[in-house]
């Protein structure tokens, strides 16, 4: 049987700091010793023999990391593609569809990643591509999740929904399946950011359901070099997907299925040369594939260690948070995942007008935020990404395969410190003597 935990992250994740405890895996992932050992090896073997590397091993070895994936997840091969990360995948797709900018509209939700919605804004800011917003607070049943949504697409408006299986912040589960048997009831293409879900849940629902794209982050939770990300193209869309940038494999999408420019070879020819990058990442799926096979024992035996580990973490969090702190869980508990939960930070009266003047002014919270959580980062070593949401604070932590219980004591007592002293901090500046507040009176 593995022993997961401390133990466990000495002998195979020997490059971390020692001294850090991590609880955001999300945001970055990392990776083992042994798979870092193999993207040292691709790195040297581009350097040892440029010309051959690039024009004759590279290929070769794209080929057989798309093949292991997708023997390893259960899906057809030749709808899979490796990109930078998802943000690029979800680019792709954007910048791939033929869109009519006089007509055309993108839904997408209020818990979207930012760097994807921006994506959206962009084609909106610069083409006048037009979008609508589904309103996700929660926590939300997925009824009501499915029903926001379907009252957007039933107006017949959007050509293209984008959404998560789980979003970012906070880390919720969205039910993915559903949406996209919503998005073909309504003849609407969905373009599904799974960022968080390659490794902890089960994927072979795309060959099933069939959504038109897909893209998940192999770098998160799969532990591949970073960044590495899958992206998924329904056959149907093999000619119209173009790569991000344009590159020598450009082929124009007036190419039609059937074609000896459009076969089953099509999703390789088109995204393994992009030119000269580093393809080192990609080129590591295998041997991160091994390492969750042979040394940690599959994808099951990682979940069932996650599940059992969230359970405890939650409740030392609330526990060191105090009175007030709530997990963020529907009625039905859809929301939660394996890896990740969402405990509310408790917030003295005293600061409920700080976190309101906060809410209200965007650029002071980024400030708010990036001070706070670079003294997590740089002095406790101890970090775990927060946001306000539906009027409250909310930590996001994570449960990896290096955790155990004590990480979360730990994390959770220094974040409150760090919180409480910033909320203190920014009540003085507002409020204190000489404070730009002081003579307001905010509700």
């Amino acid at each position: 049987m593995v022993q997961f935990g401390h133990d466990f992250k000495e002998k195979y994740y020997s490059l971390l700091d020692k001294d850090v405890t991590l609880v955001n895996h999300g945001s970055y992932g990392t990776t083992s010793t042994m798979v870092m050992e193999e993207l040292k090896k691709v790195c040297e073997l581009e350097e040892n023999y440029p010309d051959a590397f690039y024009l004759i091993k590279a290929k070769e070895r794209y080929v057989a990391q798309i093949k292991a994936l997708s023997d390893y997840i259960g899906l057809d091969s030749k709808n899979l593609a490796l990109v930078p990360n998802a943000t690029m995948g979800i680019n792709t797709v954007l910048r791939s569809v033929p869109w009519d900018f006089e007509k055309d509209s993108v839904l997408v939700h209020t818990t979207s990643y930012g760097a994807c919605s921006n994506t959206v804004k962009f084609l909106h800011d610069y083409y006048g591509l037009k979008f609508d917003t589904t309103n996700n607070v929660y926590p939300m049943e997925d009824d009501d999740v499915l029903k926001n949504f379907e009252e957007k697409l039933a107006t017949g408006k959007h050509k293209l929904c984008m959404f998560d299986m789980i979003s970012s912040m906070p880390g919720v589960m969205l039910p993915y399946e559903k949406l996209i048997t919503l998005c073909k009831k309504y003849n609407v293409l969905s373009l599904i950011d799974g960022a968080h879900a390659i490794g902890m849940v089960d994927l072979k629902f795309i060959d099933e359901l069939q959504p038109d794209f897909l893209t998940t982050n192999l770098h998160k939770w799969m532990s591949v070099p970073k960044s590495c990300a899958m992206l998924y193209v329904n056959p149907k869309h093999h000619s119209t997907i173009q790569t991000n940038p344009i590159s020598w494999s450009y082929i124009p999408n007036d190419i039609k299925e059937g074609s000896d420019e459009v076969a089953d070879t099509v999703m390789i020819d088109k995204f393994w040369y992009l030119g000269t990058v580093s393809y080192a990442p990609m080129l590591c799926v295998e041997e991160a594939i091994k390492f969750r096979k042979e040394i940690c024992g599959g994808e099951k035996v990682i979940r069932n260690y996650q599940v059992q580990l969230r359970k405890e973490a939650i409740k030392l969090v609330i526990e060191q948070f105090g009175p007030g702190a709530e997990l963020l869980e529907n009625t039905r508990g859809t929301l939660n995942v394996p890896g990740m939960f969402n405990i509310s930070f408790p917030v003295e009266e005293k600061y409920v007008p700080v976190v309101k003047y906060l809410i209200d002014n965007f650029h002071e919270w980024r400030k708010f935020k990036a001070d706070c959580e670079g003294i997590m980062v740089a002095k406790d070593k101890s970090f775990a990404p927060f946001l306000v949401h539906n009027n409250k604070i909310y930590v996001r932590f994570s449960v990896f395969i290096i955790n155990e219980a004590s990480d979360y004591t730990k994390s959770a007592k220094s974040i409150k410190v760090r919180l409480e002293e910033a909320l203190e901090e920014k009540y003085q500046t507002l409020y204190g003597v000489g404070g730009k507040l002081q003579n307001l009176n905010i509700d």
